[in-house]
């Protein structure tokens, strides 16, 4: 599943992506995330803390889905399914940093004592856009 040319904004410009996982027991659990998207693989990439539920919810092959709605136009989205391809702490540091130049236009992302990051990629199963 392809990203429209003309939304591909939305995932790479400051927009906040609602990232809803699957909990062990079934239920729903829905974050507010920073994303990003290579565009040469076609993967939506999040970024977040080992250790938090939503971390424990993302491994290889569940499933998640997303809502990107433009920050200037929330008439305006992507919403996304797809599954969790890597998880890795390989980059993630690097990563993290990265979407704080974009969200925040810091060089660093301020990281707790101890925190050890995880790069998720995710496959887009299934793409809506509108708007």
């Amino acid at each position: 599943m392809d990203i429209p040319d003309k939304y591909k904004d939305l995932l790479l410009g400051k927009n906040f992506a609602n990232v809803a996982t699957i909990n062990p027991d079934g239920s729903p659990q829905v974050t507010p995330m920073w994303i990003d998207f290579d565009e040469g693989t076609n993967e939506v990439l999040v970024n977040t803390a080992k250790g938090r539920k939503k971390a424990r919810n993302m491994t290889i092959g569940s499933k998640v889905a997303l809502t990107v709605l433009d920050s200037t136009n929330s008439y305006r989205y992507l919403a996304i399914q797809g599954e969790i391809l890597d998880v890795t702490t390989e980059g993630a540091e690097d990563h993290i940093h990265k979407l704080a130049m974009k969200y925040f236009g810091r060089e660093k992302y301020t990281l707790g004592e101890g925190e050890v990051r995880l790069l998720v990629k995710i496959k887009l199963n299934y793409v809506h856009a509108s708007g």
